[in-house]
């Protein structure tokens, strides 16, 4: 196994014998851009410190999916010396690689990680500030809760529901206050995701979720209710006396219900709230290891909607080791995930998966949720199936700009398949999908593009000539 005759079945082997060497040595390999993002994706897997500085070399590789795998892999590794060689390398980059960055810092942490993390919070776009909120919530300490107290004052709900849940799972009870401040909001929304994070808080006390139960809205109350069933004593039961009688029918079949198991004493064991994500996957693992991977296929497919989110990143990893095609639809709803963890083991298990994930896939890329348009352009992408190339190009049309970059790049990994669709698309109405087909036309290289894109470089849109030309010289350069 010469380092000049490597396949992708070779890293396979190598990652599945830990070779931490010669995994190293691939990430050198030239011939095939495969074989590096394999390799730096491997050793994101196998986690030793060892990789790091090899890692960091390959943050410079040409191939923009090696050096994507290669920011997600050091994130996993979470050694600090990546992160200023990180900062550098990304930090005026395109949002795709910013935003992975930002992941990354999130799961190494540390003081400079989270200083460039709050420096992210004012960020201009939207998604990064979403992406910096999140990864202040992995780092859990003193300044990065300040930090997410601060964020729930911005006008964006999305980032103040974000922060919310960031406090939430960081369980820190300096939250308390300002959850309990936020639970007088005017929107129903905002108070309920207070409610369940002040749930997580072990130090908060009951009040908050009794005086919910008189709030105006169902879903708040039908939440106080649940977590005084979950966190209450007998005493406390009494309070849902209260909500027997409530407008709402869920509400009403909720407190019920609870208060059935109390009086059978059916209650369920809590595990300390400081204790949950410690213990969260060793639990499925345990579960899964008593009935075996292929008879867990339900079971976790129920787990990716649990409430924590390390037990749906899990669920998520081991259905792409399965492979069972019955996981593909519950994967697909994963990719909506508020967490990116889970969102990128949800696109690694379709990958997986392959073929039966193609056409559903294919079929949410006109749904109305564009962070879901996102994430099935990059999974087609990863796949490759030569079905997802025309439904692709037709995304260069989306109407979000993020969902147009991912699908040119997306359309970049197919490389010569690819060509003749992209070539007809430079005809395109939209001057967006002829500015996007232009520049993955660039980044695959080939010249037999280079007359097309010739023919429009007097293109009524100023865009798309400067795409054109960047593509020509892109090609040129690589055929030199």
């Amino acid at each position: 196994m010469g380092l000049f005759h490597l396949s992708e079945s070779d890293v396979e082997q190598l990652k599945n014998k830990e070779d931490i060497k010669g995994l190293i040595n691939a990430l050198k390999y030239k011939n095939d851009s495969s074989i590096r993002y394999r390799a730096a994706e491997a050793l994101g897997e196998i986690e030793n410190n060892i990789a790091v500085e090899p890692l960091i070399s390959v943050l410079n590789d040409e191939d923009l999916s090696t050096k994507e795998m290669a920011i997600i892999a050091l994130g996993e590794i979470g050694d600090k010396r990546a992160v200023l060689p990180l900062i550098t390398n990304f930090e005026d980059e395109n949002n795709e690689l910013k935003d992975m960055m930002i992941f990354s810092l999130g799961e190494i942490g540390g003081k400079e990680s989270l200083e460039y993390l709050k420096l992210a919070l004012e960020d201009e776009d939207v998604d990064i500030k979403l992406r910096a909120v999140e990864a202040l919530g992995k780092i859990s300490n003193a300044a990065s809760v300040e930090s997410l107290i601060d964020v729930m004052d911005y006008d964006n709900i999305e980032i103040q529901l974000y922060a919310i849940s960031a406090l939430g799972e960081i369980g820190d009870s300096r939250a308390i206050k300002p959850l309990s401040e936020a639970i007088e909001s005017k929107k129903w929304i905002i108070r309920r995701y207070c409610l369940n994070a002040l749930g997580k808080i072990e130090e908060c006390s009951l009040e908050p979720f009794i005086n919910c139960l008189e709030d105006d809205d169902c879903h708040v109350r039908e939440k106080a209710v649940e977590l005084i069933g979950k966190l209450g004593d007998e005493n406390s039961m009494k309070y849902l006396n209260r909500v027997l009688n409530d407008s709402d029918e869920d509400v009403r079949q909720r407190a019920t219900e609870i208060l059935n198991k109390k009086e059978n004493n059916e209650t369920d064991t809590q595990i300390p709230i400081s204790n949950k994500k410690k213990s969260a996957q060793h639990r499925l693992d345990e579960i899964i290891d008593r009935i075996g991977k292929d008879d867990a296929v339900e079971i976790l497919i129920g787990y990716l909607s649990d409430d924590n989110p390390d037990l749906r990143h899990r669920a998520a990893e081991v259905l792409g080791e399965i492979g069972d095609k019955k996981a593909v639809d519950p994967l697909i709803n994963a990719l909506r995930d508020d967490n990116s963890s889970v969102q990128w083991r949800a696109k690694e298990a379709l990958k997986k998966l392959g073929e039966p994930s193609v056409m559903p896939l294919i079929n949410v890329l006109d749904d109305k949720d564009t962070n879901l348009r996102r994430r099935a352009v990059c999974a087609l992408g990863e796949i490759g199936d030569d079905r997802a190339i025309s439904p692709l190009i037709k995304s260069l049309e989306d109407e979000d700009a993020s969902v147009r970059l991912k699908t040119a790049i997306s359309l970049g990994k197919f490389g010569k398949k690819a060509i003749n669709p992209l070539i007809m698309a430079l005809n395109y109405k939209n001057f967006m999908v002829r500015e996007k087909a232009a520049e993955t036309l660039g980044e695959i290289g080939d010249p037999i593009a280079l007359e097309s894109l010739k023919g429009i470089l007097n293109d009524e849109n100023i865009y798309v000539r400067k795409g054109a030309e960047e593509a020509i010289k892109m090609i040129k350069r690589k055929n030199a």
